[in-house]
């Protein structure tokens, strides 16, 4: 019981934290090992817990050392508190981190970079993360290393997450969007390359593949009305 309550105060706060700056998007370069986990949901535990606490205090008398913490956590009442405001404190930190800490941190260390002659780090910690999980639509064409020509072509509905086993997109669309982009000849803006799996992942001008659908369709809209005026006409 102890160690269940010793995981609720002192290690679900930090897990909570990590697990909600994930999910908000940023995202760390590599999985991290069993030790390194343990040891960011300890440091993540620090901003949660003291700010959990400030926060009860209003209501409750007020605790500041450990000793206080691990005995009123004997008190289901307590633990439901805790955990309650824990939780909202939290995601509140998350999101302080992911819109001011976070490209501040980038920012600062982008600048030491350049100084000794490095790249700057993106906004993102992959080449899949900043290129796939963006909010803005993608025409895509899957096609293996050494060939040009795409074997499937589609518009990105769903694609796996950085940390997932298998890289994998959902695609709509298929014939249409191959029909567009080799009957206008959309013209290509990026070309992802997995080395690992041998797979071009070829990112078509999205505006570009937007005008000519625009086209396509209008020419579609009038060979109807024309179609439909010869019919009348022959009827008549």
């Amino acid at each position: 019981m102890e160690s269940l309550l010793s995981t609720i105060v002192f290690i679900l706060p930090g897990f909570m934290l990590y697990l909600w700056i994930q999910l908000i998007g940023v995202n760390p370069v590599a999985k991290h090992t069993t030790a390194e986990f343990a040891a960011i949901a300890a440091l993540a535990w620090i901003p949660v817990i003291i700010t959990t606490v400030w926060i009860m205090s209003f209501f409750k008398e007020a605790i500041w050392t450990l000793d206080g913490l691990l005995k009123a956590s004997g008190s289901l009442i307590f633990i439901g508190q805790f955990f309650g405001i824990s939780l909202a404190t939290s995601f509140l930190i998350a999101c302080i981190y992911a819109w001011v800490f976070y490209p501040t941190q980038r920012f600062l260390v982008n600048l030491i970079r350049l100084s000794v002659g490095k790249a700057g780090l993106s906004k993102s910690a992959s080449v899949w993360e900043e290129i796939f999980l963006g909010s803005e639509k993608q025409v895509v064409g899957i096609a293996k290393i050494g060939s040009i020509t795409p074997d499937i072509i589609g518009a990105v509905e769903k694609v796996a997450r950085p940390f997932e086993t298998k890289i994998a997109f959902g695609l709509l669309y298929i014939e249409h969007c191959k029909m567009i982009v080799e009957k206008y000849e959309v013209p290509i803006s990026q070309v992802f390359t997995d080395i690992d799996s041998g797979v071009h992942v070829i990112i078509y001008d999205i505006e570009e593949y937007e005008k000519a659908d625009q086209k396509f369709r209008e020419s579609e809209e009038s060979t109807t009305e024309e179609s439909t005026d010869s019919h009348e006409v022959s009827i008549s």
